[in-house]
């Protein structure tokens, strides 16, 4: 018996996408004239049957595409625990269903749990092993780790939430070096001389090196010092309290994220200092936490939702022109002012 031509026979013979194919079959406007006559030329050679209209609800069923959503995760160290994802995401992903709805999009949702250096623990291929008609990687992954991805086979692939680099795959992200950038000179504005860093050490995430080159970037053009505190999420509390202690003409912190932030508000009203009278803390994310504590946090806002819509329309996008130059989009961030961040009210001293 022979086998029944299908959309991807079309397809491989064609030179287009599986999306532009099926596009043509069904009459669907948006596609060029010439494209269109090579895929109808093709399908009639091939001796492709048109579907009837009885078989119209698996025609339906076949033109929604699967689409493996991969979350970067990060270990607990709590023996047994399960990786966990940041909270920053919950927005992106609404983000993403609501765009993923309107493309007929059905989402495989995984995890990928790296250590503190960003590496890879292990790889989700019972998401991955299947086949896939385009992966959503959500997360600023190393490159080695995105290249092991996309050896799965998965050439539509889009990054979301990482930053603009010298990527193979179409990337979404926030601009975190502009973003601290205005962060730290809003410190400067105020009168802040001795502004502290705080967040992990470089090289493991492309993200917060992106911010730390903004915090650099605004010091520089003051002539001002930079004072750093290394610490990472299981491990912040007390390296920021060494950072204060140890630094007591500290007047300012910006931290990587709002998480650092948060900490870092604690562990002041830990010290006895007033923020932000004694001490102005500015955040990066503005997660939903940030406006809740008190004193509410000063912070750079990322469209959360906008970078999951983006990141479904790009990779619609690339499966219809898989050809097209590859393409970084990078949204801005806005300084939401809230209470903590102040002038500067108590003597600056030599570090």
């Amino acid at each position: 018996m022979r086998r029944k031509v299908t959309i991807d026979d079309i397809a491989r013979e064609s030179g287009a996408s599986r999306t532009t194919v099926s596009l043509v079959l069904r009459n669907k406007p948006g596609i060029g004239h010439e494209t269109r006559q090579r895929v109808r030329e093709v399908a009639e050679q091939l001796g492709y049957e048109q579907r009837g209209a009885t078989n119209g609800a698996v025609e339906r069923e076949q033109d929604v595409l699967n689409i493996g959503l991969v979350l970067r995760a990060r270990k607990r160290d709590k023996l047994g625990a399960l990786p966990g994802v940041n909270s920053f995401y919950s927005w992106v992903l609404a983000g993403v269903e609501a765009a993923a709805r309107q493309q007929r999009m059905n989402l495989l949702y995984s995890t990928l749990p790296v250590d503190d250096h960003n590496e890879p623990l292990e790889f989700p291929d019972h998401v991955l092993g299947q086949r896939l008609d385009g992966v959503l990687l959500v997360g600023s992954f190393s490159e080695a780790t995105i290249a092991e991805v996309a050896s799965r086979g998965h050439e539509a692939i889009v990054l979301l939430d990482a930053p603009a680099g010298a990527h193979l795959f179409d990337s979404i992200g926030a601009d975190g070096q502009s973003g601290t950038y205005v962060a730290t000179r809003h410190l400067i504005e105020h009168g802040h001389r001795q502004i502290a860093y705080i967040g992990p050490g470089p090289g493991g995430d492309p993200n917060f090196d992106a911010r730390q080159a903004g915090y650099l970037m605004a010091l520089r053009e003051t002539k001002l010092e930079p004072i750093y505190g290394r610490m990472t999420k299981d491990n912040a509390a007390k390296p920021t309290e060494e950072l204060l202690y140890d630094n007591r003409g500290i007047t300012a912190l910006v931290a990587c994220n709002d998480v650092f932030a948060i900490n870092a508000i604690q562990v002041a009203k830990k010290l006895g200092l007033r923020v932000p009278d004694d001490l102005s803390i500015i955040g990066f994310d503005d997660i939903d936490l940030s406006a809740q504590i008190t004193p509410a946090l000063t912070t750079m806002a990322v469209d959360k939702i906008t970078m999951g819509r983006l990141a479904v329309q790009t990779l619609a996008f690339r499966r219809a022109w898989p050809d097209a130059a590859k393409f970084a989009i990078v949204t801005q961030t806005e300084l939401l002012v809230r209470n903590s961040v102040g002038p500067v009210r108590r003597p600056q001293t030599e570090t």
